[in-house]
């Protein structure tokens, strides 16, 4: 008696393939929505300084910039729509989260931690007071 194996377990006879759950559905929908906003990202970085890293994961759209200026930070920042958004720290880099063609979204700015602390030397230099 020989056994045939088929590539697919649902294809021998008796076998029923499942139902994908709506929430199996519903994240896959998501994550082709954040495909979709992550390759709208790419093409609108034309003109924008720098190249960014754009990748959609899990339904989320990252965006990796590395800044050479504030201003160009800041204009990464106003071209999301993440003016007033607030970034959180990791130390050598800069994330703020934000939303992106209807998908949640990250922009990070690697080395933008630096730029901040330049800048607040330079400040802190023409402001100190001598004993």
């Amino acid at each position: 008696m020989t056994t045939t194996f088929h590539a697919d377990p649902f294809a021998a006879p008796g076998r029923n393939r499942p139902a994908p759950s709506p929430a199996a559905v519903a994240v896959l929908a998501e994550c082709r929505k954040a495909k979709e906003a992550a390759d709208t990202a790419r093409a609108q970085s034309d003109g924008m300084p720098g190249t960014p890293d754009v990748s959609a994961a899990g339904g989320e759209v990252s965006i990796v910039v590395r800044p050479q200026s504030l201003t160009d930070w800041k204009q990464w920042m106003h071209a999301l729509g993440v003016g007033d958004a607030r970034g959180v720290s990791t130390g050598t880099s800069m994330i703020v989260r934000c939303t992106f063609g209807g998908v949640r979204a990250r922009l990070v700015g690697v080395g933008v931690p630096a730029l901040y602390g330049e800048r607040h030397g330079r400040l802190d230099r023409r402001t100190a007071v001598r004993p």
